[in-house]
């Protein structure tokens, strides 16, 4: 990583003695292992949402977290919807990794960041990240390119945690 690093901070610094402030954080991720990731694709369709909390539920049975089944539909639901509905794109990308907590990813082809709605009591529409807020340990979003990836976290009980 060292080298990785030193090649890029040279890369960074090519322009005529530039002495710009640079940080570079790098960071080797081990110890998770393959079978504590699941990932699928599903088209950008409003019945793939079903077929996305269906997926969940039965990865998460798979490792014996039966407890962590309904907020993670619930959580996938609202994301997975958002990437169907504001998307953009043909496809959308979840990613379940089993850790300390269970990190959900959720990848479509819209690169613009969601945003927090202000909605009043009779809105249809326009809750779902609120939902996401509530009940997530945190969330956030990245963009990449021409892809955006909305990520949360939902806790797990200490003696289900993988270390």
């Amino acid at each position: 990583m060292d080298d990785a690093c030193d090649t890029i901070i040279r890369a960074l610094n090519t322009r005529g003695g530039r002495k710009d402030d640079v940080a570079l954080l790098m960071a080797r991720l081990n110890g998770i292992p393959g079978d504590h990731v699941a990932e699928w694709r599903f088209d950008a369709d409003p019945r793939e949402v079903a077929r996305a909390r269906r997926s969940v539920r039965e990865q998460l049975e798979r490792w014996g977290l039966p407890e962590a089944v309904e907020n993670a539909r619930l959580l996938v639901s609202e994301v997975v919807t958002n990437a169907v509905r504001h998307g953009g794109g043909h496809h959308i990308g979840l990613r379940l990794i089993r850790a300390d907590a269970l990190l959900f990813e959720v990848t479509d082809d819209e690169p613009a960041l969601p945003a927090l709605l202000g909605t009043g009591p009779y809105d249809e529409a326009g809750r779902g990240l609120r939902v996401v807020t509530r009940l997530a340990r945190e969330w956030g979003a990245t963009t990449t390119g021409h892809h955006k990836t909305v990520w949360f976290e939902q806790s797990l009980s200490p003696a289900r945690a993988v270390r």
